[in-house]
């Protein structure tokens, strides 16, 4: 069967991201293409075969993602002759090092591997592909996670959750109605998941002024242009209108591409990530499933906003001289909090120490500067009343999280990262409990 190589359009052209570039670096646009319509599985099958011919390909899925997507791309697949191996993961599978062995033993002699699914199977198939040096592409079932586009794979490595180098996929097929019917939390993560990026710049521009330099404006100017399409729309994207769910991931895609564009997941990764990881990395030691990444990172959006909201009401005159005595006794903890974790914990707080210890005096002299930065966020009330509108409960009971391990993260996770956050800002100030504490009393 002879079927032509089509070409799809980028999801971000090479114009964009020369226009919007503020640090004078080279942004090559990411070769990511996208095809949206009903007929997705159907294009993504007919341009399988036509790019990898006989070539053997591997299609990974979960029991639900498999059953509103991947039985389709199958039977596709097959019927146009791609020489197809499937994995089917269990329900809920966790990205560790031991699963993407697994992958890469069962994908190493393909030439391409696929993703049906977001999340997890996402960050399999990517980081697997790409540790591999194979082609990736993804048949996406949800909009709740801006991973689809990123550079980056979040994987369990000695149950320490890092974010990974790993090339993206080079074609993303959508179907539109298989992404607007997903359920409503995912829906509600996604959204919560996107609007990160506003506390996120934040977070990288005070870092960048602080220590790096790194900060660029592309990515954040990027989001602007596609803001509004989910941001106003929150009761449409919880009842699952067609145009907002879409808007909503459009912006996920832009969100991934601009984390591409940096090289780093900075643009749209700051503390607020930080909470969600620690609970992910705590599953092992109290039981409790992770609730989905998107919706933790909400909580930690709240409780980012409320540091920056009491950080903005200091001088820096009120700053205490504590660093030395604050990374010191926060390291003390990590062997309770951690336990056979703690080394692997340990190494990545150390890895700031040198950073944290100039806090005394680097915070004082650049605290003008930081507080034109500080007034930008918008109060934590905002977001906890946004993220509700969508119409699924947003509270600590929902994500089956107590008053204890929400403490515990808020004033720990910013110990499992090298990176500088409105975390460490805040611990060092002496508002970080005062700010989780609002935090848990928005969330009740």
């Amino acid at each position: 069967m002879s079927i032509e190589i089509r070409q799809h359009p980028r999801i971000v052209d090479a114009e964009t991201c020369e226009k919007g570039c503020t640090c004078g670096g080279e942004h090559p646009a990411p070769e990511v293409t996208l095809y949206s319509g009903e007929d997705a599985a159907q294009i993504m099958a007919e341009d399988c075969r036509a790019v990898y011919a006989d070539r053997p390909v591997l299609m990974l899925s979960d029991p639900e993602t498999h059953a509103v997507a991947g039985e389709e791309l199958e039977n596709q697949l097959r019927t146009v002759g791609v020489n197809l191996a499937t994995h089917q993961f269990d329900s809920n599978p966790v990205a560790t090092a031991a699963l993407i062995e697994t992958v890469r033993a069962i994908g190493r002699d393909k030439a391409l591997i696929i993703s049906v699914g977001s999340g997890t199977v996402n960050d399999l198939g990517k980081y697997s592909a790409s540790e591999e040096q194979i082609d990736f592409w993804c048949l996406p079932t949800a909009p709740s996670m801006n991973g689809y586009t990123s550079g980056i794979a979040a994987i369990k490595v000695k149950g320490v959750k890092r974010t990974l180098p790993a090339a993206p996929p080079k074609r993303i097929y959508a179907k539109p109605s298989v992404i607007q019917q997903a359920p409503l939390k995912l829906r509600q993560a996604g959204f919560c998941d996107v609007l990160a990026k506003v506390v996120s710049d934040i977070d990288w521009q005070c870092e960048s002024l602080l220590f790096s330099g790194s900060y660029c404006g592309l990515p954040s100017a990027m989001m602007t242009t596609v803001e509004k399409s989910y941001s106003e729309h929150a009761e449409e994207i919880g009842q699952g209108d067609e145009a907002a769910v879409m808007g909503l991931f459009h912006g996920l895609l832009i969100s991934g591409v601009a984390m591409s564009l940096a090289g780093s997941s900075a643009p749209a990764s700051g503390g607020e990530h930080l909470v969600s990881h620690f609970w992910d990395m705590r599953e092992p030691l109290t039981g409790r499933e992770p609730e989905l990444h998107g919706l933790q990172v909400g909580v930690g959006i709240i409780l980012s906003t409320a540091c920056y909201r009491r950080l903005r009401d200091l001088s820096a005159g009120d700053l205490p001289q504590q660093a030395e005595d604050l990374f010191a006794a926060t390291a003390a903890r990590i062997p309770d909090i951690w336990g056979p974790y703690a080394d692997e914990v340990a190494k990545q707080f150390q890895g700031k120490r040198d950073a944290l210890l100039q806090f005394d005096s680097l915070l004082p002299e650049k605290w003008d500067e930081l507080q034109a930065l500080f007034q930008q966020v918008q109060p934590p009330e905002y977001f906890a009343e946004l993220f509700a509108r969508t119409g699924a409960p947003f509270n600590l009971e929902a994500f089956r999280l107590t008053e204890e391990e929400f403490m515990l993260a808020a004033l720990n996770s910013r110990a499992i990262r090298e990176r500088i956050t409105v975390l460490d800002l805040a611990a060092h100030a002496g508002v970080l409990e005062a700010a989780a504490q609002e935090t848990l009393n928005l969330l009740r």
